[in-house]
């Protein structure tokens, strides 16, 4: 080995040794772009919690043995803290929904469950999606069961 290599070889290992350190630090800064993983600006909601408020026509689909689809009625309002609760009137005691409210303001998921004074009290999830001012559709499901229901709604 002469001279030459003899001083080049350390001047060479700090330069990889900084370009291996510096790509490595540049890796580990990249990520999803501001607004979401689709880069699209998450704005403000396109809907309004209001628009569930007031009381529906509602028709669905259920099990065989219901004999449906079935009509009754469900009435939207909001609680003290300002949450949306419902009650769905049909055959039998209402059953009572809560739940929370979509970021876009126009889908409300929850529990709904009718009261104990019935003799198998119907509980379970539901999916309401605010379609205009006179539509709602969306889909239950009772505990229990292996597959969800169709509703919609018809604003009075």
């Amino acid at each position: 080995m002469d001279l030459r290599s003899a001083l080049l070889a350390p001047l060479l290992a700090t330069v990889l040794a900084t370009v291996l350190a510096t790509a490595t630090v540049h890796a580990q800064l990249s990520g999803p772009p501001a607004g979401g993983p689709t880069g699209q600006f998450l704005g403000p909601p396109s809907g309004s919690a209001g628009n569930f408020l007031g009381v529906w026509d509602l028709t669905w689909v259920g099990p065989i043995d219901a004999r449906c689809p079935c009509r009754g009625s469900l009435t939207i309002s909001t609680n003290a803290q300002g949450e949306l609760i419902g009650t769905w009137k049909s055959k039998g005691p209402a059953a009572n929904l809560s739940g929370s409210i979509g970021f876009n303001q126009d889908v409300w998921i929850g529990r709904f469950a009718q009261s104990d004074e019935a003799d198998f009290p119907l509980r379970g999830h539901f999916r309401l999606e605010y379609r205009g001012e006179r539509s709602l559709t969306g889909s239950y499901q009772p505990d229990g069961t292996a597959i969800p229901f169709r509703w919609a709604g018809t604003r009075l």
